[in-house]
This record gives C-alpha cells, sequence and structure tokens, in this order.
C-alpha cells in the first residue's frame, strides 16, 4: 500500500488547518458521546449530580473528552501528514537522558514560582466584558473540589490518571506535537511558534486566573520539545507538574489545610523560596540550552 500517498500531500496549509480543526469536532463529538455512554450505562443517569459517584462520573467522561478533543484529531492529522502516527510528531524519538534528569528536577522546582504567578494573576480583574469566565471558572472550581475533596488514596490514584496524565499525553500530542509542529514548519520561526502555541494552550482552558502560569508553562514545554526533538520529554514535564499539584493538594486537604483559602506569600520562608528556586530554574535551562547546542550542533536551531 506504499503507492497511496498522504492524505496532506499537495495541499496547502489553509487547508491542512480546517481538516485539523475539522479532526477536533468529530473526535470531540465522538469520544464525549462514547464517555457519556459509558457513564451512563455504570451510573443510569445523564445528570452526575444524580450519579452514585460525581467525582467517577466526571472522570470518566473528562477522560473520554481529552482524548477525542487533543490525542486523537492530533493522530489523524499526523497520520494525515506521512501516513505514520507518531513520526510528525516526533514521538518516535527519546529524550536525552540528561534533559530528562533535568527536567525531573525542575518540575519540583517551578511548583512555588508557578504559586506565586497564580496569586499574582488572581490579583488581577477582568475587564467587563469578560465577567462572563469569572463563572465559568467557579464552575470549574467547583467540579475540582468534587474532584479532590476525596481523600483517599485510591481517589488520589484515579486523579492523577485521569488529571494529569491522560491531559499530559493528550494536550502534549495536539499542542507541541501538533500545532507548535506545524507552526515552526510553516513560518520557520520557532521561537514565535512555541508562544503563540502557549498562548493558545493557556486560553483554551478558559480560567483567566491562572492565564499567565499556564502561558509560562506552555512557553516552558515549547522549548522542551523544540530542544529535545521529542514529544516524550514534555509530555513528562506536563505528567509530573500535574501530578506533584494534585499530591501536594490531596496531602495539605488531609491535613484540613485548602490550598486555595492561603495567600502563597504568607508562608514563611516563600519569597527566599522563589528566589532560591527562580536561579535554579535559570541554571537549568541554561544548562539545557547549552546541551540541546552541543547535542544537535549540525541542526538550524538556537
Amino acid at each position: 500500500m506504499d503507492f497511496i500517498r498522504p492524505f496532506f500531500e499537495g495541499k496547502n496549509r489553509g487547508l491542512q488547518i480546517l481538516f485539523l480543526l475539522l479532526f477536533v469536532v468529530v473526535g470531540t463529538i465522538v469520544f464525549s458521546g462514547l464517555g457519556s455512554l459509558i457513564a451512563y450505562g455504570i451510573y443510569h443517569t445523564h445528570n452526575l449530580y444524580d450519579a452514585s459517584n460525581p467525582a467517577a462520573y466526571i472522570l470518566i467522561t473528562q477522560g473520554f473528552t481529552s482524548v477525542g478533543m487533543f490525542l486523537a484529531p492530533a493522530l489523524m492529522f499526523a497520520y494525515s501528514q506521512d501516513r505514520k502516527l507518531l513520526q510528525y510528531n516526533d514521538a518516535n524519538r527519546k529524550p536525552n537522558y540528561m534533559l530528562v534528569n533535568v527536567t525531573l528536577l525542575l518540575s519540583v522546582v517551578i511548583l512555588p514560582i508557578v504559586a506565586l504567578l497564580s496569586q499574582w494573576n488572581q490579583s488581577i480583574e477582568l475587564p467587563a466584558s469578560l465577567r462572563w469566565l469569572t463563572e465559568l471558572e467557579k464552575q470549574n472550581e467547583a467540579i475540582m473540589q468534587m474532584l479532590t475533596a476525596r481523600h483517599t488514596y485510591g481517589a488520589l490514584v484515579a486523579n492523577i490518571l485521569v488529571l494529569a496524565l491522560i491531559p499530559a499525553v493528550c494536550e502534549e500530542f495536539m499542542f507541541r506535537g501538533t500545532i507548535q509542529k506545524f507552526l515552526t514548519e510553516w513560518w520557520q520561526k520557532p521561537h514565535l511558534a512555541i508562544w503563540l502555541t502557549a498562548f493558545v494552550f493557556s486560553a483554551i482552558h478558559l480560567q483567566f486566573s491562572g492565564f499567565v502560569p499556564r502561558l509560562l508553562l506552555g512557553v516552558y514545554l515549547g522549548y522542551l520539545f523544540f530542544w529535545s526533538r521529542s514529544l516524550w520529554l514534555p509530555v513528562i514535564a506536563h505528567f509530573l507538574h500535574n501530578a506533584l499539584s494534585l499530591m501536594v493538594e490531596f496531602s495539605f486537604q488531609s491535613r484540613g489545610i485548602y490550598i486555595d483559602e492561603i495567600k502563597f506569600t504568607d508562608v514563611h520562608g516563600a519569597v527566599p523560596l522563589v528566589i532560591s528556586c527562580t536561579l535554579v530554574t535559570f541554571v537549568s535551562l541554561l544548562f539545557m540550552w547549552r546541551t540541546q547546542k552541543e547535542l544537535y550542533s549540525g541542526d538550524k536551531r538556537d
């Protein structure tokens, strides 16, 4: 069957974007419907609040929606490029072990920085035209509180699977492996592609209170992908960030402490901690940049 040409061969960039949007719409409808059908089969209701386990109901539907909205369209797009699922998005390449080790360190170090940025972002008031986002965020926060209120290790494992692992894989295949890769090839301006992809990555979550830290996290993930030439490095970083955040929240809530009610700057030693973490982050990123230049000195990349 090698004589069959890739679907996107000879097609212009604009048409490829339209097909990606079509893949997203179709994938979301199909997988969201499948998730709802499975949830209904288990709980015999279409209303999550009528289910015997609303949190599990949400996890089922959200997991399927993530696959349909991000992973399935990204794989369809990759296959349309070269008739292979894991080549276009660089998911067929292993990241260098030194870059992986630094990423493991950074996954812990950036948490205080993200916490401080989140506190600052939450202090910014939305303009009147965007106040509707506040209500949407409250709904999302209520759902997250429902998911994280269960203080059992089984619930923690389920949350890590659906709220950390699945989003890390699905979203990185879409944003870094598809959108960033596509824009980089189209414009030949990788840094612009990284920042624009990060902006879309943050905006699509529809959470203004976390827009800035999520934007910078997207930039960080974008450079991990750009430097490592492997999709799995940002997947690892994304998963660890989500999983560690869930574990920290689980640990605090088990002690009756709710993170949302605490200002990070009120915590003893918060400022020196952030300064130290910022320095470590800067040195680590500089090391990664120099390392990738040595590893891929033949490539035309910064």
